[in-house]
């Protein structure tokens, strides 16, 4: 199984680093880093990475950064095109074991076409986002943004019909995440929301693993432990641990527990 993948940055060399080591240990070295323009010129030019890295759009925001993951996807297609599983996934995911490759094998095998963590099903009445695709869109599904695979049927197909320079072109003149409706609905991060949605629209599956709530765990978290927060403690990590996040900081006990069994 061949793996591509994004990586999205804006600073934190030492722990985008390690992120890094954990990827091309457990996941792939097939791997593009993203910085967000605005942190181009001050940190991400310079930045000392092992990978392949370029600068974003700025963006500068706390979310709706839906440009520049299109803009990666488009870019880690161009780069790894043979690639039969696409990751997009950020600095403050950690990967610490490649359990979850036996997932992503069962999910070619049903025809899934986007598999992560949080998934949900309802209704965004986004007529923008018809017009970019051609087509009525009668069902939104929704996956947590910090880790989702694409399967190559899927990217592979938005990049044949243009769909990644199509939406960049439309959407050039908006800043700080803006998406007509898409607030106004509740919406939070676009991208979680328009790339399940079009891998259902087009015909694949989409497969969630686990979710948070305030209830706890659910599903598949031993192996996937990922939330959008609180931060994960060392009690959220579970024996057959497979991919954790939000782990921020270089020297939490978590990735310093993980860089230590690399390391040995």
């Amino acid at each position: 199984m061949k793996i591509a993948s994004t990586l999205m940055t804006h600073g934190d060399t030492p722990c985008v680093n390690d992120t890094i080591e954990a990827m091309q240990r457990y996941l792939t070295n097939d791997i593009l880093m993203l910085v967000d323009g605005a942190y181009w010129e001050d940190w991400g030019k310079d930045a000392d990475v092992p990978v392949y890295k370029m600068s974003g759009f700025h963006h500068n925001f706390f979310r709706g950064c839906y440009r520049n993951i299109t803009l990666g996807l488009m870019k880690v297609v161009d780069l790894f095109p043979d690639a039969d599983w696409y990751c997009h996934t950020e600095y403050d995911t950690l990967f610490v074991s490649d359990a979850f490759k036996e997932d992503l094998e069962k999910a070619e095998a049903d025809g899934v076409w986007c598999m992560g963590n949080d998934c949900r099903t309802g209704y965004f009445e986004l007529p923008f986002l018809e017009y970019i695709v051609g087509g009525k869109i009668s069902v939104t599904k929704y996956m947590l943004g910090c880790c989702i695979f694409y399967h190559r049927d899927f990217l592979h197909k938005l990049k044949n019909i243009d769909l990644f320079n199509r939406l960049l072109y439309l959407t050039n003149d908006f800043s700080r995440g803006y998406f007509p409706d898409y607030d106004e609905q509740g919406g939070w991060e676009l991208a979680e929301h328009l790339y399940p949605t079009l891998a259902n629209l087009f015909g694949g599956r989409v497969r969630g693993q686990a979710y948070y709530s305030t209830e706890g765990w659910h599903g598949n978290y031993e192996r996937y432990a990922l939330r959008w927060q609180p931060e994960l403690t060392m009690d959220d990590v579970f024996p057959g641990a497979s991919i954790l996040h939000p782990v921020k900081v270089y020297d939490c006990p978590i990735r310093a527990h993980f860089r230590e069994k690399r390391n040995d």
